[in-house]
């Protein structure tokens, strides 16, 4: 029997250059471990998708035209007047992005929390041209379709392995480490480091050689 958990947990990070930092763990994490409630005690899979976003500011006006949108609010039929919902989905149509949200009070708070979020998703989405299309509010916007989407979390970035040894590897940098506990802990610094080396040099190269074609 296969089961399969789907757990979505936001996190909002405020600190300098957070998002220049923590754009490195965007991907999917693999960890490999003996199950602690299986009396075979078999070897377990798991898999967990992160996703990073920046927050964007007030000095970025970034309008979606209601008609790319579709939202869907939670109605209740119920008459027990204690039983309350208040998720928001928003589906970006052109593009088919779409943003659950339920952590606010309101549906009106978690509409704006859900359009906020998805206004970041669209800013910061790997297609070229999008984020200056979006503040401009340009015709090539709604050329954008969803199979042209590449989405950079489900690329498998780390392999955390418990058993039957312990390891760590960064798939992109091949830097490893035995310290499970401690990057299980959030000591990860190390791998951020290797990987925005890495980018800053390989776009450095990318550099000099168009450069040089010139």
């Amino acid at each position: 029997m296969l089961n399969i958990y789907f757990i979505n947990t936001l996190l909002e990070i405020t600190a300098s250059c957070a998002y220049g930092y923590l754009k490195s763990e965007t991907g999917t994490d693999k960890l490999q471990q003996m199950s602690r409630f299986d009396v075979t005690n078999s070897l377990r899979t798991s898999f967990a998708s992160v996703e990073v976003i920046p927050i964007l500011g007030e000095s970025v006006e970034c309008e979606i035209p209601e008609k790319d949108l579709e939202i869907t609010r939670w109605h209740s039929n119920s008459r027990n007047i204690n039983h309350s919902e208040t998720w928001v989905k928003v589906v970006h149509i052109p593009t088919g992005i779409s943003v659950f949200c339920d952590q606010e009070r309101s549906q009106m708070q978690n509409k704006e929390k859900a359009l906020a979020i998805l206004k970041s998703k669209l800013f910061a989405m790997p297609t070229a041209g999008y984020a200056y299309a979006l503040t401009q509010n340009v015709q090539q916007v709604e050329a954008i379709q969803p199979r042209q989407i590449k989405s950079l979390s489900s690329k498998l970035i780390r392999e955390y392995i418990l058993h039957p040894y312990t390891n760590v590897k960064d798939l992109r940098t091949n830097i490893e480490t035995t310290a499970v506990t401690e990057v299980l802990n959030g000591k990860i610094d190390f791998f951020i480091k290797a990987y925005l080396q890495q980018l800053n040099y390989t776009t450095s190269v990318n550099k000099e050689e168009l450069d040089s074609f010139k």
